[in-house]
């Protein structure tokens, strides 16, 4: 007998399909979209034990890679609030 439920990768690669849909529709103005399906795709398998939505792991995965990309992973955030 099959599961009769969705993994968090297999929501992450359904969702990820659809941004690939509407990326290709960007892409005349820009490849944005791509990176942006890419980011989301690419730590969605870390993001499996904490995350219990799809959608929530694939964002959470796309911020990861643009906050790589701008090279501020390991840095302090400003404005932090300590309790």
């Amino acid at each position: 007998m099959g599961r009769s439920f969705l993994s968090i990768r297999q929501g992450v690669n359904i969702l990820a399909e659809r941004w690939t849909r509407i990326a290709r529709r960007l892409q005349r103005k820009s490849g944005a979209g791509g990176m942006l399906v890419v980011m989301a795709k690419q730590h969605s398998s870390a993001c499996f034990a904490g995350c219990n939505d799809p959608l929530e792991a694939a964002i959470f995965s796309a911020f990861v890679g643009l906050v790589r990309e701008q090279g501020l992973a390991g840095q302090e955030p400003e404005g932090r609030v300590d309790p």
